[in-house]
This record gives structure tokens, C-alpha cells and sequence, in this order.
């Protein structure tokens, strides 16, 4: 296929393709609050397994005597390569014939097909974010990648509650969450930032019984209470604000949700910082169509998009394509409970 620049420009069109994914980022797929998306000129990712957890304090000395010595903690460094992933749609000979003359239709039309291809690829990538964040690994079995990155996390930052919060009557919510509190801080010396939930396991919250006669007034207990008398509880006993999500996305014609509905996550408070968190990064690397001369991106790293023609049959493809990766840089910041 030839690199088609009638209608649009190649850096134009990557321009737009990258506007779109910062918009969708903030907007729908925002697991970017914990892993936000950092462009890399590289194709490799490097972490290290386990993070360094709690910070070892120095000792005082008398005058003249030699410094402590500190060792190094036995930490495992890991890489690997970054994986491209891309999506390319047809605008084909009869859809030219109804727009022909009209170089104004077509440019919409390849610009409309960018932003759904970039929507597609940021997909896939919301969706190895939340394998990341509840698994404390990613699995890629597609398209002839057969993968596992394990980021390390300890085997007691993934839980399940001794009675699952949907019994109402009787789930110990509240101990449960103070318990993986305790957990979280021995792990990392500091408290979760975040209870990142779906709105069923909110639900559950708001008709727990325990909840609900913490919140009961001199009228009585009620059956529901609403989210802010549970986010009072919550703040009452040192835990952290609640930030639901429920996005999904089609794989194989299938919807499919990113984080699934039973699942309760601790996480670090959310950041807009672009350079990452110490929880982790999603890295995006350099493509071989932004090292090519006709596209004359400025930015390398980075997702990218181009418009092709083919002769026989006549069409123009409009493909968004990178390479990249969510990594956990200290797994140990993420803890997750199975929770109905």
C-alpha cells in the first residue's frame, strides 16, 4: 500500500489520532489516573520486580566513626520488548464513488475513521491496564503474541473476603477494608489513595448492614444509605475516597468489562503527573511509521496514524498504529479482593 496524502497529511492525522486518545483517556478509559501514558524512545520496556516497599532507616553514629552501611535490597530486574498493536479500516471504491469531487467528505470520513481506530487500539490498552491492576500481571494471546509479564506482586495483595459482600446482612465490609488497609501500609509504609470499585460493589456498600447503622440516625436505620454517608464512614476510619468504574469494550463481538464487577482495588491516589507514578506507567514507544520520512512527525514515541491507497480494487485504508505497554513498576502499590 502506498502512504496516501491527497486528502490529509500524515502528521495532521496523527496529530488528531493523538489528541483523540488524551481525550478518551481522561474522559472513559481513565485507569490513566493511576497509569498514565508516558512516550518512550524505545521499543523495550525495564522494571524492577517488587519495588524497594518500606524504607530502611539509617542509624546515628558517634563522631568519627565510619558510616553505616546499607545493602541492597534483592530486587529482580526484568525487560522486555514492548509489543506493536494497530487496527486498520477500508474506505472502499463504492463509498469514493458517492463522495467523489467532494475532498472535503473524504477527509472527514478518513479523519472519522482515525479516531475510531485510535479508540480501538487505546481499548486493547485500557483493557492490558486493568489486567495489570487486578492481576498483578498481563496475558496476551492474540494475533500470534503468547505472553505473560509477571510485575511481582506479593501473594497477599490479591485477596477474597471471608463473606462476600453481596450477603448484606452479615458482610464485615468495614473490618475488611481495615484489615487490607493494614496490609497495604506494613507492604508499603504509606495508606491506599484510592477504593476504585464498580457501582455493583457500591451497591453493596450502600445496603450493607454494618454501613447502615454506622450512618443510622435518631429516625432509625435506614435500608439504603447514599454514597456520602458511606464515603463518611469511610473517612472516618483512615480509609481512602471511592472512585467507581464500569467501562467496558467489544473483544471478538463480545462486551466484556475492563475491571470485572466483583472486584475491589486499593491504589494510590489518582495523578495527572505525564511522567508516571510510582505505582507504575503505561509506555508508549516509537513505531516504524514514525521513524519513516513521510510522515514527519515531530514526536516520535507515540501512537500514529496514516492514510494508504491500493490500486486493484481502489480503496484507502486509515490505519492507528504503536507500540506499547501498562507496566507496574511497584506492584506491591495495587492490592485487589474478590469480593462477591
Amino acid at each position: 500500500m502506498l502512504l496516501n496524502t491527497d486528502y490529509i497529511q500524515p502528521a495532521e492525522l496523527t496529530g488528531y489520532a493523538r489528541a483523540s486518545l488524551a481525550d478518551r483517556e481522561i474522559n472513559r478509559f481513565n485507569l490513566s489516573q493511576w497509569l498514565p501514558s508516558v512516550p518512550i524512545d524505545d521499543l523495550s520496556y525495564r522494571f524492577t520486580k517488587g519495588g524497594e516497599g518500606l524504607t530502611e532507616a539509617a542509624s546515628f553514629r558517634s563522631y568519627d566513626t565510619e558510616s553505616q552501611i546499607a545493602a541492597r535490597p534483592g530486587l529482580t530486574r526484568s525487560t522486555g520488548e514492548l509489543p506493536p498493536i494497530s487496527r486498520k479500516i477500508r474506505l472502499g471504491e463504492y463509498d469514493r464513488l458517492r463522495q467523489r469531487k467532494a475532498d472535503e467528505s473524504i477527509r472527514n470520513s478518513i479523519l472519522s475513521d482515525a479516531e475510531r481506530m485510535v479508540r480501538a487500539v487505546q481499548a486493547r490498552m485500557e483493557l492490558a491496564r486493568g489486567d495489570a491492576l487486578v492481576n498483578g500481571t498481563i496475558t496476551l494471546n492474540e494475533n500470534g503474541v503468547i505472553a505473560t509479564v509477571d510485575f511481582g506482586r506479593a501473594a497477599g495483595h490479591s485477596v477474597t473476603a471471608g463473606t462476600p459482600w453481596s450477603t448484606v446482612a452479615t458482610a464485615d465490609v468495614l473490618a475488611d477494608m481495615i484489615a487490607w488497609r493494614s496490609v497495604y501500609v506494613d507492604s508499603n509504609g504509606e495508606a491506599p489513595g484510592a477504593a476504585v470499585m464498580s457501582n455493583t460493589v457500591l451497591g453493596y456498600l450502600l445496603r450493607n448492614a454494618g454501613f447502615r447503622a454506622l450512618a443510622a440516625s435518631l429516625t432509625g436505620t435506614p435500608s439504603m444509605i447514599t454514597q456520602t454517608a458511606v464515603q463518611s464512614v469511610m473517612d472516618a476510619h483512615g480509609l481512602p475516597p471511592i472512585y467507581t468504574y464500569d467501562a467496558k469494550v467489544t473483544v471478538g463481538g463480545v462486551s466484556t468489562r475492563v475491571i470485572p464487577n466483583d472486584v475491589f482495588l486499593f491504589l494510590p491516589a489518582p495523578t495527572t503527573d505525564p511522567d508516571g507514578t510510582d505505582l507504575g506507567a503505561t509506555l508508549w514507544g516509537t513505531t516504524a511509521e514514525s521513524l519513516d520520512e513521510r510522515y514527519a512527525v515531530e514526536e516520535a514515541p507515540g501512537i500514529v496514524a496514516g492514510a494508504y491507497s491500493t490500486e486493484d480494487p481502489i480503496a484507502i485504508w486509515t490505519k492507528a498504529a504503536a507500540i506499547g505497554l501498562p507496566i507496574l513498576a511497584n506492584p506491591d502499590l495495587s492490592f485487589k479482593a474478590d469480593v462477591a
